[in-house]
Protein backbone atom coordinates (compact mmCIF):
# COMPACT_ATOMS: atom_id res chain seq x y z
CA UNK A 1 0.00 0.00 0.00
CA UNK A 2 2.93 2.39 0.63
CA UNK A 3 4.90 1.32 -2.73
CA UNK A 4 1.52 2.26 -4.16
CA UNK A 5 1.02 5.67 -2.42
CA UNK A 6 4.55 6.79 -3.57
CA UNK A 7 3.87 5.63 -7.03
CA UNK A 8 0.59 7.36 -7.25
CA UNK A 9 2.56 10.64 -5.14
CA UNK A 10 5.72 10.49 -6.20
CA UNK A 11 8.27 13.01 -4.19
CA UNK A 12 8.11 16.74 -5.43
CA UNK A 13 11.30 17.94 -6.29
CA UNK A 14 12.57 20.98 -5.46
CA UNK A 15 11.89 24.09 -7.62
CA UNK A 16 14.17 24.68 -10.45
CA UNK A 17 14.91 28.21 -9.02
CA UNK A 18 15.41 27.24 -5.24
CA UNK A 19 19.54 27.49 -5.96
CA UNK A 20 19.10 30.40 -7.34
CA UNK A 21 17.49 31.80 -4.51
CA UNK A 22 20.70 30.67 -2.79
CA UNK A 23 22.76 31.74 -4.47
CA UNK A 24 21.38 35.69 -4.84
CA UNK A 25 21.40 35.32 -0.66
CA UNK A 26 25.07 34.23 -0.71
CA UNK A 27 25.50 37.15 -3.14
CA UNK A 28 23.49 39.60 -0.60
CA UNK A 29 25.67 38.36 2.71
CA UNK A 30 29.04 38.48 1.15
CA UNK A 31 28.48 41.62 -0.26
CA UNK A 32 27.01 42.80 3.35
CA UNK A 33 30.31 41.13 5.02
CA UNK A 34 32.97 42.66 2.93
CA UNK A 35 31.24 46.23 2.58
CA UNK A 36 31.67 46.32 6.53
CA UNK A 37 35.05 45.74 6.49
CA UNK A 38 35.75 48.44 3.99
CA UNK A 39 33.55 51.08 6.08
CA UNK A 40 34.94 50.01 9.37
CA UNK A 41 37.45 52.41 11.30
CA UNK A 42 37.15 54.97 8.21
CA UNK A 43 33.26 55.13 7.25
CA UNK A 44 33.61 59.04 7.62
CA UNK A 45 36.52 59.47 5.01
CA UNK A 46 35.04 56.98 2.76
CA UNK A 47 32.20 58.69 2.87
CA UNK A 48 33.33 61.93 2.30
CA UNK A 49 34.90 60.66 -1.02
CA UNK A 50 32.12 59.22 -1.84
CA UNK A 51 29.65 62.28 -1.79
CA UNK A 52 32.11 64.61 -3.89
CA UNK A 53 32.51 62.22 -6.54
CA UNK A 54 32.38 63.90 -10.09
CA UNK A 55 28.95 63.02 -11.36
CA UNK A 56 30.29 62.96 -14.72
CA UNK A 57 32.74 60.31 -14.58
CA UNK A 58 30.20 58.55 -12.29
CA UNK A 59 28.09 59.03 -15.81
CA UNK A 60 31.14 58.05 -17.76
CA UNK A 61 31.22 54.58 -15.74
CA UNK A 62 27.54 53.96 -16.24
CA UNK A 63 27.78 54.51 -19.79
CA UNK A 64 31.39 51.85 -20.43
CA UNK A 65 29.35 49.24 -18.92
CA UNK A 66 26.09 49.86 -20.89
CA UNK A 67 27.76 50.14 -23.41
CA UNK A 68 29.76 46.96 -23.15
CA UNK A 69 26.50 44.82 -22.76
CA UNK A 70 25.06 46.64 -25.99
CA UNK A 71 28.16 45.46 -27.45
CA UNK A 72 27.50 41.83 -26.48
CA UNK A 73 23.83 42.08 -28.04
CA UNK A 74 25.91 43.44 -31.69
CA UNK A 75 27.84 40.44 -31.11
CA UNK A 76 24.53 38.09 -30.78
CA UNK A 77 22.97 39.41 -33.62
CA UNK A 78 25.77 38.93 -36.08
CA UNK A 79 26.02 35.72 -34.78
CA UNK A 80 22.29 34.72 -35.52
CA UNK A 81 22.79 36.63 -39.01
CA UNK A 82 24.94 33.78 -39.89
CA UNK A 83 21.45 31.72 -39.54
CA UNK A 84 18.73 34.05 -40.10
CA UNK A 85 17.61 37.77 -41.25
CA UNK A 86 14.90 37.57 -39.03
CA UNK A 87 16.98 38.69 -35.93
CA UNK A 88 16.66 42.43 -34.70
CA UNK A 89 19.76 44.01 -32.18
CA UNK A 90 17.11 44.47 -29.47
CA UNK A 91 16.56 40.96 -29.62
CA UNK A 92 20.34 40.11 -28.99
CA UNK A 93 20.95 43.22 -26.51
CA UNK A 94 17.71 41.24 -24.39
CA UNK A 95 20.02 37.85 -24.71
CA UNK A 96 22.91 39.78 -23.62
CA UNK A 97 21.59 40.59 -20.29
CA UNK A 98 19.47 37.66 -19.80
CA UNK A 99 23.40 35.87 -19.74
CA UNK A 100 24.83 38.61 -17.67
CA UNK A 101 22.07 37.77 -14.84
CA UNK A 102 22.83 34.18 -14.58
CA UNK A 103 26.57 34.57 -15.23
CA UNK A 104 26.49 36.74 -11.75
CA UNK A 105 24.28 34.31 -9.60
CA UNK A 106 26.04 31.10 -10.65
CA UNK A 107 29.66 29.73 -9.49
CA UNK A 108 32.18 30.47 -12.55
CA UNK A 109 29.41 32.19 -14.02
CA UNK A 110 28.80 29.17 -15.33
CA UNK A 111 24.43 29.48 -15.88
CA UNK A 112 24.90 32.00 -18.57
CA UNK A 113 25.67 30.34 -21.76
CA UNK A 114 22.54 27.89 -21.37
CA UNK A 115 20.25 30.12 -20.82
CA UNK A 116 21.25 32.44 -23.48
CA UNK A 117 20.78 29.51 -26.19
CA UNK A 118 17.22 28.60 -24.69
CA UNK A 119 16.36 32.40 -24.91
CA UNK A 120 17.65 32.38 -28.86
CA UNK A 121 14.92 29.10 -29.37
CA UNK A 122 12.15 31.45 -27.74
CA UNK A 123 13.55 34.16 -30.31
CA UNK A 124 12.95 31.64 -33.39
CA UNK A 125 16.34 29.90 -33.76
CA UNK A 126 16.71 25.95 -33.36
CA UNK A 127 18.28 25.42 -30.33
CA UNK A 128 20.82 23.27 -31.89
CA UNK A 129 21.97 26.51 -33.55
CA UNK A 130 21.91 28.76 -30.27
CA UNK A 131 24.19 25.94 -28.76
CA UNK A 132 26.70 26.57 -31.73
CA UNK A 133 26.07 30.40 -31.30
CA UNK A 134 27.39 30.32 -27.64
CA UNK A 135 30.17 27.59 -28.30
CA UNK A 136 31.27 30.19 -30.79
CA UNK A 137 31.44 32.72 -28.18
CA UNK A 138 32.84 31.10 -25.52
CA UNK A 139 35.95 30.21 -28.84
CA UNK A 140 36.09 33.86 -29.57
CA UNK A 141 35.64 35.78 -25.88
CA UNK A 142 38.40 32.87 -24.70
CA UNK A 143 40.69 34.34 -27.30
CA UNK A 144 40.13 37.55 -27.04
CA UNK A 145 40.62 37.13 -22.64
CA UNK A 146 43.89 35.01 -23.55
CA UNK A 147 45.11 38.49 -25.22
CA UNK A 148 44.74 40.58 -22.74
CA UNK A 149 46.05 37.95 -19.80
CA UNK A 150 49.36 37.95 -22.55
CA UNK A 151 50.06 41.94 -22.33
CA UNK A 152 49.27 42.10 -18.62
CA UNK A 153 52.12 39.61 -17.93
CA UNK A 154 54.75 41.41 -20.35
CA UNK A 155 53.24 45.15 -18.51
CA UNK A 156 52.73 44.68 -15.30
CA UNK A 157 53.93 41.42 -14.10
CA UNK A 158 56.61 42.46 -12.07
CA UNK A 159 54.25 44.86 -9.82
CA UNK A 160 52.24 42.36 -9.69
CA UNK A 161 54.03 39.22 -8.32
CA UNK A 162 55.81 41.74 -5.83
CA UNK A 163 52.78 41.46 -3.97
CA UNK A 164 53.67 38.25 -2.12
CA UNK A 165 50.35 37.20 0.17
CA UNK A 166 47.49 37.82 0.55
CA UNK A 167 46.56 38.94 4.46
CA UNK A 168 42.82 37.68 5.97
CA UNK A 169 43.08 39.38 9.59
CA UNK A 170 46.45 37.98 11.31
CA UNK A 171 46.53 34.53 10.85
CA UNK A 172 45.68 33.89 7.16
CA UNK A 173 48.14 34.28 4.75
CA UNK A 174 47.04 33.48 0.76
CA UNK A 175 50.23 33.25 -1.41
CA UNK A 176 49.06 35.32 -4.52
CA UNK A 177 51.41 34.09 -7.12
CA UNK A 178 50.52 30.68 -7.19
CA UNK A 179 47.12 31.94 -7.72
CA UNK A 180 47.54 33.63 -10.51
CA UNK A 181 50.19 31.00 -12.40
CA UNK A 182 47.28 28.86 -12.01
CA UNK A 183 44.59 31.51 -13.18
CA UNK A 184 46.30 32.36 -16.53
CA UNK A 185 47.17 28.68 -17.62
CA UNK A 186 43.43 27.87 -16.46
CA UNK A 187 42.81 30.72 -19.37
CA UNK A 188 45.31 29.70 -21.91
CA UNK A 189 44.91 26.01 -21.36
CA UNK A 190 41.02 26.15 -22.14
CA UNK A 191 42.15 27.53 -25.90
CA UNK A 192 45.48 25.79 -26.23
CA UNK A 193 44.44 22.52 -25.03
CA UNK A 194 41.10 21.89 -26.60
CA UNK A 195 43.24 23.01 -30.54
CA UNK A 196 45.65 21.00 -29.19
CA UNK A 197 43.69 17.78 -28.54
CA UNK A 198 41.50 18.39 -31.83
CA UNK A 199 44.43 17.89 -34.15
CA UNK A 200 46.76 15.38 -32.18
CA UNK A 201 45.77 12.15 -31.15
CA UNK A 202 48.06 11.45 -29.24
CA UNK A 203 47.66 14.44 -26.97
CA UNK A 204 43.86 13.69 -26.94
CA UNK A 205 44.42 10.13 -25.52
CA UNK A 206 47.16 11.41 -22.84
CA UNK A 207 45.01 13.84 -21.32
CA UNK A 208 41.89 11.59 -21.84
CA UNK A 209 43.71 8.34 -20.05
CA UNK A 210 46.85 9.20 -18.39
CA UNK A 211 45.98 13.08 -17.24
CA UNK A 212 42.29 12.08 -16.06
CA UNK A 213 43.03 9.06 -14.77
CA UNK A 214 45.68 10.38 -12.36
CA UNK A 215 43.62 13.61 -11.24
CA UNK A 216 40.98 10.58 -10.71
CA UNK A 217 43.48 8.40 -8.36
CA UNK A 218 44.68 11.50 -6.00
CA UNK A 219 41.00 12.30 -5.50
CA UNK A 220 40.73 15.62 -7.43
CA UNK A 221 38.32 14.80 -10.20
CA UNK A 222 35.72 12.95 -8.28
CA UNK A 223 33.91 11.48 -11.58
CA UNK A 224 36.93 10.86 -14.13
CA UNK A 225 34.41 8.67 -16.67
CA UNK A 226 31.54 11.47 -16.64
CA UNK A 227 35.03 14.65 -16.84
CA UNK A 228 36.57 12.14 -19.86
CA UNK A 229 33.23 11.92 -21.54
CA UNK A 230 32.58 16.07 -20.84
CA UNK A 231 35.82 16.38 -22.15
CA UNK A 232 35.66 14.54 -25.19
CA UNK A 233 32.13 16.02 -26.29
CA UNK A 234 33.99 19.65 -26.05
CA UNK A 235 36.83 18.62 -28.20
CA UNK A 236 34.16 17.39 -30.88
CA UNK A 237 31.96 20.49 -30.31
CA UNK A 238 35.24 23.03 -30.07
CA UNK A 239 36.35 21.16 -33.57
CA UNK A 240 32.87 21.93 -35.38
CA UNK A 241 32.41 25.29 -34.64
CA UNK A 242 36.38 25.87 -35.14
CA UNK A 243 35.65 25.04 -38.83
CA UNK A 244 32.68 27.18 -38.91
CA UNK A 245 34.19 30.25 -37.90
CA UNK A 246 37.38 29.44 -40.18
CA UNK A 247 34.09 29.11 -43.02
CA UNK A 248 33.65 33.21 -41.80
CA UNK A 249 36.97 35.04 -41.56
CA UNK A 250 35.70 38.52 -41.35
CA UNK A 251 32.92 37.80 -39.23
CA UNK A 252 35.50 35.70 -36.64
CA UNK A 253 38.02 38.72 -36.81
CA UNK A 254 35.41 41.31 -36.10
CA UNK A 255 33.88 39.67 -33.30
CA UNK A 256 37.21 39.29 -31.86
CA UNK A 257 37.69 42.81 -32.06
CA UNK A 258 33.98 43.59 -30.48
CA UNK A 259 34.90 40.99 -27.50
CA UNK A 260 37.97 43.29 -27.09
CA UNK A 261 36.09 46.52 -26.82
CA UNK A 262 34.08 44.92 -24.07
CA UNK A 263 36.47 43.60 -21.94
CA UNK A 264 38.57 47.10 -22.61
CA UNK A 265 35.37 48.72 -21.01
CA UNK A 266 34.99 46.62 -18.23
CA UNK A 267 38.22 46.53 -17.06
CA UNK A 268 39.26 49.88 -17.61
CA UNK A 269 36.12 51.16 -15.12
CA UNK A 270 39.03 50.74 -11.90
CA UNK A 271 41.23 54.20 -13.53
CA UNK A 272 37.42 55.52 -14.21
CA UNK A 273 36.27 55.49 -10.82
CA UNK A 274 39.64 57.05 -9.76
CA UNK A 275 38.85 59.96 -12.01
CA UNK A 276 35.53 60.32 -10.26
CA UNK A 277 36.70 60.33 -6.83
CA UNK A 278 39.47 62.68 -7.35
CA UNK A 279 41.80 59.48 -6.52
CA UNK A 280 45.23 60.96 -7.92
CA UNK A 281 47.53 63.15 -7.19
CA UNK A 282 48.39 66.50 -9.14
CA UNK A 283 46.24 68.74 -11.59
CA UNK A 284 43.92 66.40 -14.12
CA UNK A 285 44.98 65.47 -17.29
CA UNK A 286 43.80 62.26 -19.14
CA UNK A 287 46.75 59.73 -18.52
CA UNK A 288 46.27 56.55 -21.35
CA UNK A 289 48.99 54.75 -19.63
CA UNK A 290 47.22 54.58 -16.39
CA UNK A 291 44.09 53.60 -18.40
CA UNK A 292 45.43 50.60 -19.49
CA UNK A 293 47.72 49.69 -16.28
CA UNK A 294 44.24 49.62 -14.40
CA UNK A 295 42.88 47.62 -17.76
CA UNK A 296 45.84 45.03 -16.87
CA UNK A 297 45.71 44.63 -13.32
CA UNK A 298 41.27 44.23 -13.77
CA UNK A 299 43.32 41.34 -16.32
CA UNK A 300 45.19 39.66 -13.28
CA UNK A 301 41.91 40.37 -10.94
CA UNK A 302 40.01 37.95 -13.56
CA UNK A 303 42.40 35.69 -13.53
CA UNK A 304 42.31 35.02 -9.56
CA UNK A 305 38.23 35.60 -9.29
CA UNK A 306 37.49 33.12 -11.82
CA UNK A 307 39.09 30.53 -9.68
CA UNK A 308 36.38 31.31 -6.84
CA UNK A 309 33.58 29.11 -6.99
CA UNK A 310 31.16 31.34 -5.06
CA UNK A 311 28.54 33.42 -7.80
CA UNK A 312 30.08 36.55 -8.97
CA UNK A 313 33.01 35.74 -6.47
CA UNK A 314 31.26 38.08 -4.23
CA UNK A 315 32.92 39.21 -1.18
CA UNK A 316 36.71 37.78 -2.60
CA UNK A 317 36.27 40.03 -5.43
CA UNK A 318 36.11 43.47 -3.60
CA UNK A 319 38.83 41.80 -1.61
CA UNK A 320 41.19 41.36 -4.11
CA UNK A 321 40.67 44.44 -5.66
CA UNK A 322 41.86 46.17 -2.42
CA UNK A 323 45.14 44.48 -2.64
CA UNK A 324 45.39 45.24 -6.85
CA UNK A 325 44.92 48.66 -6.65
CA UNK A 326 46.19 49.62 -3.57
CA UNK A 327 48.75 51.49 -5.11
CA UNK A 328 47.17 52.80 -8.28
CA UNK A 329 45.10 55.79 -6.39
CA UNK A 330 47.12 58.57 -4.51
CA UNK A 331 46.81 60.79 -1.55
CA UNK A 332 44.46 63.54 -2.60
CA UNK A 333 43.14 66.42 -0.15
CA UNK A 334 39.55 67.25 -0.49
CA UNK A 335 37.93 69.88 -2.09
CA UNK A 336 35.45 70.31 0.19
CA UNK A 337 36.81 70.68 3.20
CA UNK A 338 38.09 73.88 4.24
CA UNK A 339 40.86 72.20 6.31
CA UNK A 340 41.99 69.75 3.59
CA UNK A 341 41.98 66.65 5.12
CA UNK A 342 44.67 64.34 3.25
CA UNK A 343 42.42 61.58 2.29
CA UNK A 344 44.82 58.18 2.93
CA UNK A 345 45.46 55.63 -0.18
CA UNK A 346 43.33 53.37 2.28
CA UNK A 347 40.10 55.47 1.81
CA UNK A 348 40.64 55.92 -1.66
CA UNK A 349 41.06 52.55 -2.99
CA UNK A 350 37.84 51.59 -0.81
CA UNK A 351 36.05 54.11 -1.62
CA UNK A 352 36.75 53.05 -5.49
CA UNK A 353 36.50 49.88 -4.96
CA UNK A 354 32.53 50.06 -3.93
CA UNK A 355 32.05 52.18 -6.94
CA UNK A 356 33.53 50.04 -9.34
CA UNK A 357 31.74 46.82 -7.49
CA UNK A 358 28.34 48.84 -7.57
CA UNK A 359 28.90 49.74 -11.15
CA UNK A 360 29.69 46.64 -13.01
CA UNK A 361 27.88 43.81 -10.83
CA UNK A 362 25.41 45.18 -8.50
CA UNK A 363 23.59 47.41 -10.71
CA UNK A 364 24.04 44.89 -13.93
CA UNK A 365 22.03 42.04 -11.25
CA UNK A 366 19.39 44.38 -10.82
CA UNK A 367 19.07 45.28 -14.81
CA UNK A 368 19.62 41.94 -15.25
CA UNK A 369 17.12 40.51 -12.94
CA UNK A 370 14.43 42.37 -13.99
CA UNK A 371 15.22 41.65 -17.77
CA UNK A 372 15.61 38.04 -17.09
CA UNK A 373 12.00 38.07 -15.18
CA UNK A 374 10.11 40.43 -17.34
CA UNK A 375 11.20 39.73 -21.02
CA UNK A 376 8.63 37.83 -23.01
CA UNK A 377 10.84 35.52 -24.80
CA UNK A 378 12.80 34.31 -21.60
CA UNK A 379 13.32 30.45 -21.71
CA UNK A 380 10.73 28.89 -21.12
CA UNK A 381 11.94 25.29 -20.34
CA UNK A 382 12.18 23.60 -16.55
CA UNK A 383 15.58 23.38 -15.77
CA UNK A 384 16.91 21.70 -12.69
CA UNK A 385 19.72 23.78 -12.45
CA UNK A 386 21.55 25.04 -15.50
CA UNK A 387 25.70 24.43 -15.17
CA UNK A 388 28.05 23.27 -17.17
CA UNK A 389 27.13 19.91 -17.17
CA UNK A 390 23.60 21.49 -18.50
CA UNK A 391 25.60 22.93 -21.49
CA UNK A 392 27.75 20.00 -22.36
CA UNK A 393 24.22 18.21 -22.41
CA UNK A 394 22.75 20.46 -24.24
CA UNK A 395 26.40 20.31 -27.12
CA UNK A 396 25.71 16.49 -26.61
CA UNK A 397 21.91 16.70 -27.82
CA UNK A 398 22.54 19.08 -30.89
CA UNK A 399 25.83 17.32 -32.22
CA UNK A 400 24.84 16.01 -35.48
CA UNK A 401 22.59 18.65 -36.59
CA UNK A 402 25.17 21.16 -35.96
CA UNK A 403 27.72 18.76 -37.82
CA UNK A 404 25.76 18.74 -40.61
CA UNK A 405 25.36 22.28 -41.10
CA UNK A 406 29.14 23.53 -40.02
CA UNK A 407 30.22 20.69 -43.46
CA UNK A 408 27.55 22.39 -45.16
CA UNK A 409 28.56 26.09 -44.33
CA UNK A 410 32.39 24.96 -44.83
CA UNK A 411 31.88 22.93 -48.10
CA UNK A 412 29.95 26.13 -49.51
CA UNK A 413 32.49 28.55 -48.81
CA UNK A 414 35.19 26.34 -50.65
CA UNK A 415 33.26 26.45 -53.82
CA UNK A 416 32.72 30.11 -53.54
CA UNK A 417 36.30 30.18 -53.46
CA UNK A 418 37.07 27.81 -56.13
CA UNK A 419 34.64 29.71 -58.50
CA UNK A 420 36.61 33.39 -56.89
CA UNK A 421 40.29 31.75 -57.87
CA UNK A 422 38.57 30.87 -61.64
CA UNK A 423 37.69 33.85 -62.36
CA UNK A 424 40.77 35.54 -61.67
CA UNK A 425 42.80 33.05 -63.53
CA UNK A 426 40.32 33.75 -66.16
CA UNK A 427 41.21 37.66 -65.97
CA UNK A 428 44.91 36.88 -66.55
CA UNK A 429 44.61 34.70 -69.46
CA UNK A 430 44.68 35.51 -73.39
CA UNK A 431 42.36 35.66 -75.89
CA UNK A 432 43.45 32.56 -77.17
CA UNK A 433 43.44 30.44 -73.33
CA UNK A 434 40.03 32.09 -72.68
CA UNK A 435 38.66 30.71 -76.00
CA UNK A 436 40.33 27.15 -75.04
CA UNK A 437 38.04 27.55 -72.07
CA UNK A 438 35.27 27.99 -73.37
CA UNK A 439 35.39 25.39 -75.69
CA UNK A 440 36.21 22.98 -72.53
CA UNK A 441 33.00 24.26 -70.97
CA UNK A 442 31.46 24.48 -73.87
CA UNK A 443 28.31 21.90 -72.66
CA UNK A 444 27.10 24.46 -69.94
CA UNK A 445 27.74 27.38 -72.39
CA UNK A 446 25.62 25.71 -75.54
CA UNK A 447 21.96 27.07 -75.78
CA UNK A 448 21.00 24.95 -78.55
CA UNK A 449 19.53 21.49 -76.76
CA UNK A 450 20.93 19.39 -79.78
CA UNK A 451 24.36 20.28 -79.34
CA UNK A 452 24.13 20.15 -75.84
CA UNK A 453 22.92 16.34 -76.38
CA UNK A 454 25.75 15.65 -78.84
CA UNK A 455 27.80 16.99 -76.49
CA UNK A 456 27.20 15.15 -73.27
CA UNK A 457 28.33 11.39 -73.86
CA UNK A 458 28.73 8.59 -71.56
CA UNK A 459 32.33 8.22 -72.15
CA UNK A 460 32.54 11.95 -71.38
CA UNK A 461 30.15 12.09 -68.02
CA UNK A 462 32.52 8.92 -66.96
CA UNK A 463 36.04 10.18 -67.33
CA UNK A 464 34.82 13.40 -65.33
CA UNK A 465 33.75 11.08 -62.45
CA UNK A 466 36.99 9.69 -62.49
CA UNK A 467 38.64 12.97 -62.35
CA UNK A 468 36.56 14.08 -59.34
CA UNK A 469 38.96 13.96 -56.44
CA UNK A 470 37.36 14.38 -52.54
CA UNK A 471 40.18 17.12 -50.91
CA UNK A 472 39.74 16.13 -48.04
CA UNK A 473 37.06 18.26 -46.64
CA UNK A 474 34.13 16.56 -48.00
CA UNK A 475 34.24 18.85 -50.88
CA UNK A 476 34.62 18.47 -54.44
CA UNK A 477 37.74 19.62 -56.63
CA UNK A 478 35.91 20.97 -59.37
CA UNK A 479 38.80 23.21 -60.91
CA UNK A 480 39.25 19.88 -63.04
Amino acid sequence: MDQVSEIQNPPKKKHPNFKYIIYILIVLVATGISLTISLYGNFDTILEILKSADFLWVAVIIGLVTLSYMIEGLVIKIFCRLYTRHYHYHQGLANSMIGAFYNDVTPGASGGQVMQAYTLKQQGLPISSGASIMVMWFILYQFALLIFDVLALIFEAKDIFSIKTIDIGSFVHIPLIPLIIVGFLLNLSVIIILYGMSFSHKLHNFILHYVVGFLGKIHIIKKPDQVRENLRVQVENFKIELRRLQANIPVTILIIVLFLLVILCRDSIPYFAGLALHAYTGPFSFDVGMLFKATFLSAFHQMVTGLIPLPGAAGISEYFFYYLFFNFYGNTYSTLDPTLVIRYADANVKAAQILWRTATYHLVLLVSGFVAALYRSRPKEQFQYSNRQTFVNLQLETFDERKRSSDTMFETRQLSRKEIQRKIAESTMSPREKAASLLDRSPKQDTDPSIKMASVKPVKIKKKKNKGQDDGWGTIDIDN
